[in-house]
């Protein structure tokens, strides 16, 4: 219920809301030379998205950008962090989460008073670049960026709740005791680890949080190297059952000492969106690093009911559909290559997807995204 409310309001209200939100930053900072072909416009069309200047081997930046652009719910989140009152240095500090948010804005041609055909991310780098982060060596990776992103926008709430609640915080101070509860990003989850004791069935589980969940394919088989996976394979195959041995049991561990234990992973808490990330590099026998090529099928709906786990406890398996948003896709080899971004966006009120190569869009079919090899998967919960 909550998620069709949210649908239904970013296409019709929360879009404004992001806007405004971005026009604000915009004012705040002046206008910025982070942008190329820019046209001021109030007749603009809505249904044309805008490239993103490649800086130098930055196309890693660029496709996960562009994902993040195509899940509603991410970008009202980012809008509802930057409109929460703020003091003036603590809206200083959330330049990451700012830069982002006007970047995403204008990409979709959300924007007010920005209408680009072409955008760049240097405003966004820099920011990330003072939060420690180097971006100008070599290739990097989608994946790392994604993690990177969401470290920063973690550390800027952060800060900016410490700020706000007029608390001096020494950087040697342990902060834990200080910090203001701060309502947790749309990808973020729980995996549920269960161990339980083969010897006396004594049961415990661990929650552990993550953004993205990383799927490893099965070792190659050399025999039958063109084995199709699927994602819904993998995904369960990632939290199968596996036995863990040495483990200490607080149950028997006087009689019994060290044991056997069965450990069960799930998803825990469920994310309102969900990215998987596929596991393609590998280390060959020789210590080289390579890329699997493995074909991997998904499609536009993933029902995870049966990895869910309090599906599991109770024994039924109700549906938990998550319905595809973006695919991200590493065209080359594992030290090189080029990242490309298929997308989902909201055209005259349907849904359209569409190719984006930096500066490059095109639309696309659904054929075509599904014959895609993916990378990394980009799913919004459906309600």
């Amino acid at each position: 219920m909550l998620k069709s409310f949210l649908r239904q309001y970013w296409l019709t209200g929360a879009a404004t809301i992001a806007v405004v939100a971005s026009a604000a930053y915009y004012v705040a900072i002046g206008e910025p030379d982070n942008f190329q072909n820019v046209k001021k416009s109030k007749n603009k069309s809505r249904n044309k998205l805008a490239g993103l200047v490649n800086e130098g081997n930055t196309c890693f930046i660029n496709t996960t950008l562009q994902a993040l652009a195509s899940c509603p719910i991410f970008i009202w989140w980012i809008d509802s962090i930057l409109e929460k009152p703020s003091s003036d240095a603590a809206g200083n500090c959330l330049e990451t989460t700012s830069s982002l948010n006007l970047t995403m804005a204008v990409i979709n041609n959300q924007h007010p008073t920005i209408s680009a055909d072409l955008f760049n991310t240097r405003q966004l780098i820099q920011s990330l670049e003072k939060h420690g982060w180097n971006l100008k060596s070599e290739e990097q990776d989608a994946h790392e960026f994604f993690n990177m992103l969401f470290t920063t926008i973690d550390e800027e709430i952060n800060k900016k709740s410490k700020i706000v609640k007029g608390i001096s915080i020494d950087d040697e101070q342990d902060t834990t005791t200080v910090c203001q509860s701060i309502s947790s990003s749309p990808f973020r989850g729980n995996l549920a680890s269960q161990l339980c004791c083969l010897t006396c069935g004594h049961k415990s589980v661990r929650y552990d949080a993550f953004e993205c969940l990383s799927i490893p394919l099965p070792k190659l088989d050399m025999r039958n190297a063109f084995t199709m996976l699927n994602v819904q394979g993998l995904l369960k195959q990632f939290l199968a059952a596996e036995t863990v041995g040495e483990v200490q049991c607080d149950n028997c561990s006087v009689t019994n000492g060290k044991i056997v234990f069965m450990k069960q992973l799930s998803l825990g808490k469920l994310p309102q969106c969900l990215c998987l990330h596929i596991q393609r590099c590998d280390w060959t026998n020789a210590g080289q690093l390579t890329k699997r090529q493995d074909l991997v099928k998904f499609s536009e709906e993933l029902n995870v009911g049966n990895v869910v786990y309090t599906n599991r406890l109770s024994g039924n398996l109700k549906p938990v559909t998550y319905r595809l948003r973006a695919v991200v896709e590493h065209l080359g080899m594992a030290d090189s290559g080029h990242f490309v971004t298929f997308r989902r966006n909201a055209v005259d009120g349907r849904a359209k997807w569409f190719y984006t190569s930096d500066t490059y869009i095109r639309t696309a079919t659904l054929e075509e995204v599904l014959k895609s090899s993916p990378y990394m998967l980009f799913y919004e919960r459906c309600a």
